[in-house]
């Protein structure tokens, strides 16, 4: 006798926070519409109010779980083995940059939520985004201590480090579109593309604002 194999049960609410992250993404919160993430996530509307009970909580389910991949990547690539404080920091940029390209939506919609002011952000979701700063006060805090790295400010460069990752794959429709018109500039024009000339100039970067060995750019 031929085994009955039971249809899939779909899981609605995963389903509903992949729409809403493309639509918050492309819209931000003000603009984004209930009824065309229940129409992505092909459900109807009550389901979505089933399980986040308003836009606003669907908002900050979606800001929360993006938060909370960065601070798991960054956690995981920063507990590996390495031989020097700096190496951890070199991980961490590499967790972060990585985490960004690999989900489209990430950039856009924190950066949309930056625009606006953090006015959407509730006390859980600024802790979370206080636990990613976290990651890289501790890493300051350990080299400082074994005498690797300089006296910072560990928020100053924290926000360092996230800027330029955040607008550096928020920039790449525009590297492109800028590598392919090279013809129309004078001299020769390089666009870095891809995550190795970022991560090397992060290395140099960093490593003259942290390590004593450097020359201070406080004083350059």
């Amino acid at each position: 006798m031929a085994r009955t194999t039971r249809p899939r049960t779909r899981d609605s609410r995963a389903e509903i926070l992949r729409a809403a992250r493309a639509e918050f993404a492309a819209c931000g919160f003000d603009a984004a519409g209930v009824d065309r993430i229940a129409a992505r996530a092909g459900l109807n509307k009550a389901m979505l109010y089933y399980h986040f009970g308003s836009k606003r909580q669907l908002y900050l389910a979606v800001l929360r779980e993006t938060l909370e991949t960065v601070v798991a990547n960054a956690r995981r690539a920063t507990d590996q083995p390495a031989e020097s404080a700096i190496g951890r920091v070199d991980q961490y940029v590499a967790s972060l940059l990585e985490t960004a390209t690999a989900d489209p939506h990430m950039v856009p919609i924190l950066m949309r939520e930056l625009a606006d002011g953090g006015r959407h952000l509730d006390a859980r979701t600024l802790r979370l985004m206080t636990s990613i700063f976290g990651v890289v006060e501790g890493i300051l805090a350990d080299g400082q201590r074994v005498g690797e790295f300089r006296d910072v400010d560990p928020l100053l460069t924290y926000l360092l480090i996230m800027g330029a990752t955040m607008f550096y794959v928020g920039n790449q429709p525009i590297r492109q579109r800028v590598g392919r018109m090279k013809k129309a500039f004078a001299g020769p024009v390089r666009v870095p593309q891809g995550a190795d000339p970022f991560l090397r100039h992060m290395r140099a970067v960093l490593r003259g604002v942290l390590c004593p060995g450097a020359e201070d750019p406080s004083h350059a």
